[in-house]
């Protein structure tokens, strides 16, 4: 077993630190090998392009509060869904909710976003990667009347090439 594994870190090294070389075919066409062409130039390839993914904060969770005399019975956030992959190319998504039974007089919502409190359920400004939503009924006081679970989703940014595939399809 280690005989194999010692082969293939070999074969895969070797594949990795190949060298690049640049000619003209035979049609007039710029094509490149990896086998060295009369009239060939060899081609230094650049590293590939990386980015540090942005630090996320590891929130605690959001504790649900249990069901009071407020008369509220049921909150949750139905889109996006828990665990969800959302894509979008500008960082804004619009938050959807159920509330049993309806908002009350005097009462408010407030949407956690990532644990920051924030009114209305647009949200604009996401970086992509992983996200935490909450919401929050707030009584006259600003007491915490009831909470809902939390729902992480993961926002993907598009690619030029996902908005081209996506026009294909349609």
């Amino acid at each position: 077993m280690r005989w194999v594994v010692l082969l293939f870190s070999i074969f895969v090294v070797n594949i990795c630190h190949a060298e690049v070389y640049k000619y003209i075919n035979k049609q007039g066409k710029t094509a490149y090998s990896d086998i060295p062409v009369a009239g060939a130039k060899k081609v230094v390839v650049p590293p590939v392009m990386t980015y540090k993914a942005p630090a996320v904060k590891h929130l605690s969770p959001v504790m649900e509060q249990p069901v009071d005399t407020t008369g509220y019975q049921r909150l949750e956030i139905t889109n996006p869904k828990d665990q969800a992959t959302v894509r979008d190319n500008q960082g804004q998504l619009s938050v959807n909710y159920h509330i049993e039974p309806s908002l009350q007089e005097g009462d408010r919502l407030l949407l956690l976003v990532d644990g920051v409190g924030q009114e209305g359920m647009s949200i604009d400004g996401l970086v992509r990667g992983q996200h935490r939503l909450s919401l929050q009924v707030l009584g006259l006081n600003n007491e915490v009347l009831m909470s809902s679970s939390v729902v992480e989703f993961y926002l993907q940014k598009q690619t030029v090439s996902m908005i081209k595939k996506q026009q294909n399809i349609k």
